[in-house]
C-alpha cells in the first residue's frame, strides 16, 4: 500500500490562484481554511479544509497575473486569524464573516506592471506588543509598517516602482524582532536592461536599511524569486540564500556560488542538517528542462539532483512538464523530514507567448518525495488538467501545515484544474 495518499481533492476554486493563495485559522476552530483570489485579485474565496465555501467577496483590484499576496494573522486578539488583502489603493483586514475590521488607504500610490497597487503584504513582530504588525509594499516604491490597528509605524520610500513576487520576514539578529527582505525593481514584468534593474533590500525592524544591493551584481536578472534567511553555515550567524544558488552575508557579500550548477532556480526549502552543521537545502527549478533541481548542504556542497527521478514524458516540444514549488514535510515530528515537489504542465507558445490556456489538456502526473540524503522514497500519481481560459504562470503558493489538527503535517497543493489537493502520509 502506498503510504502517500490524497486525503481531499474536492475543493474547487474554478480558477488557478497563482501567488494569491494562503491558509489560516479564520474561524478559530484550530483547523486551517484555504484563502484564494482569482487572477484579477477581484474575487476572494475562503474554503474550509473539507471543501465548504465559507466566504466569497468582491474586491477592487484589477490585476492581470495573479500576483497579490494574501496574509493571515490574529490582529485583534479574538482567537481567529483575519485575512489581510489589497483592495485597490488600500489594504483591508477581513473577519470570518467578510466584514472589514481594519483599513489603511495609501495616498498617491501607483499600479505595478501587473495592475496591483499593493502587491506584497506580510506580518512581522516589530513592536514589543504580542499582536502582529503588518508590512505592506506599495507600488511606487514605498514600504509601510503598520501596527495591528493599521496605524503607520514607519515607512521607507525612494525604492523602485515594482516589487518582487514575495516578501520574506525573519529575526536575523536574534533580538526578538523581525527583519524584512524583498526585491524592488523598475518593471517586474520586463527583462533586465539598462533601464530596468532591481535591488535586494533588507530592512531592520525599525525600517533602517541594512542592505540595498543591485541584483545584477550577483546574476543577470532584475529580481530574485525566492529568498531564505537562516544559519545555513551553522556558525551561529544568519545568511541569505537566494534561489539562483548564492549564499550571501548581511552586507551582500557572496559566501559561495552554485549558480553555474543550475538553470533557473525558483524556490527554496531547507531544514536542519541532522548529520552536520547548518542546514540542508533544496532548490526546485522553473522553466528549465535539465532536471537540475538539487539538494545541497548549507556549505554549498551538492548532494543530489533529480535527473534520475521519475518524471512525466513531454507530450511534444511545446507541451512538457516542469517542477513546482518544493517543501520540507515533517510527517512525523520524531523523524527526518522529506522533500516534496511535483510536475506541472507548461505550454510553450512559440510565437505569441501567453499564460492563457487555449484548450483543455488532461495530464497524469506524480508527486515525488525525496529523503534528506537525495533518494527518491515515494511517488504519488494524480490527475490534473489545464483548462481552456484559465491563466497559468507556473507559480503558486502551495503550503505545508497541520491543517486538520491531527498533529501531522499535510501538503496543500493548488492544482492547475482549479482544485486544491491535500496530501497525507500514513506513518
Amino acid at each position: 500500500m502506498n503510504p502517500y495518499y490524497i486525503a481531499n481533492d474536492k475543493i474547487e476554486l474554478k480558477y488557478y490562484p497563482c501567488y494569491s493563495f494562503e491558509i489560516g485559522n479564520i474561524d478559530g476552530d484550530g483547523k486551517m481554511e484555504f484563502i484564494s483570489m482569482d487572477q484579477s485579485g477581484n474575487l476572494l474565496q475562503v474554503h474550509s479544509h473539507e471543501g465548504e465555501l465559507l466566504l466569497e467577496k468582491k474586491l477592487k483590484n484589477n490585476g492581470t497575473w495573479g500576483t497579490p499576496i494574501i496574509s493571515t494573522a490574529d490582529i485583534d486578539g479574538d482567537g481567529c486569524d483575519e485575512i489581510i488583502v489589497p483592495n485597490s489603493d488600500s489594504i483591508i483586514a477581513l473577519d470570518k464573516n467578510g466584514s472589514i475590521i481594519r483599513e489603511r488607504k495609501f495616498e498617491g500610490c501607483q499600479k505595478d506592471a501587473y495592475g496591483i497597487c499593493v502587491p506584497l503584504t506580510g506580518t512581522a513582530r516589530i513592536l514589543p506588543s504580542d499582536k502582529p504588525s503588518v508590512i505592506a509594499a506599495v507600488a511606487g516604491g514605498v514600504v509601510y509598517a503598520l501596527d495591528n490597528d493599521f496605524n503607520i509605524i514607519w515607512k521607507v520610500d525612494g525604492l523602485s516602482r515594482d516589487f518582487g513576487h514575495e516578501i520574506h520576514i525573519a529575526d536575523i539578529d536574534g533580538d526578538g524582532f523581525d527583519e524584512i527582505a524583498f526585491c524592488t525593481v523598475n518593471d517586474i514584468s520586463a527583462e533586465i536592461s539598462d533601464n530596468n534593474f532591481g535591488s535586494l533590500v533588507l530592512l531592520d525592524h525599525d525600517g533602517t536599511i541594512i542592505m540595498h544591493k543591485r541584483v545584477d551584481t550577483f546574476i543577470k536578472d532584475s529580481h530574485f524569486d525566492d529568498i531564505a534567511i537562516a544559519d545555513f553555515l551553522g556558525d551561529g550567524t544568519s545568511q541569505i540564500l537566494v534561489e539562483k544558488g548564492f549564499l550571501i552575508d548581511m552586507n551582500g557579500n557572496v559566501i559561495w556560488d552554485m549558480s553555474d550548477q543550475m538553470e533557473h532556480g525558483q524556490w527554496i526549502a531547507h531544514t536542519a542538517n541532522p548529520n552536520g552543521k547548518g542546514r540542508l537545502c533544496f532548490i526546485s527549478e522553473l522553466w528549465g528542462g535539465a532536471m537540475k533541481s538539487m539538494l545541497f548542504t548549507g556549505q554549498g556542497e551538492k548532494i543530489k539532483d533529480i535527473r534520475d527521478f521519475s518524471w512525466v514524458k513531454p507530450v511534444d516540444k511545446n507541451n512538457f512538464f516542469i517542477p513546482t514549488r518544493c517543501h520540507m514535510v515533517h510527517w512525523d515530528p520524531a523523524s527526518d523530514p522529506e522533500i516534496f515537489f511535483t510536475q506541472q504542465g507548461y505550454i510553450n507558445y512559440e510565437r505569441n507567448f501567453t499564460h492563457y490556456c487555449d484548450r483543455t489538456r488532461n495530464y497524469k502526473l506524480s508527486g515525488l518525495f525525496m529523503d534528506i540524503y537525495g533518494n527518491q522514497v515515494g511517488e504519488l500519481p494524480f490527475d490534473d488538467m489545464q483548462i481552456k481560459g484559465y491563466f497559468y504562470n507556473g507559480e503558486t503558493h502551495s503550503k505545508v501545515a497541520d491543517i486538520d489538527g491531527d498533529g501531522q503535517q499535510e501538503i496543500v497543493f493548488p492544482k492547475q484544474n482549479g482544485r486544491i489537493m491535500v496530501i497525507k502520509k500514513r506513518v
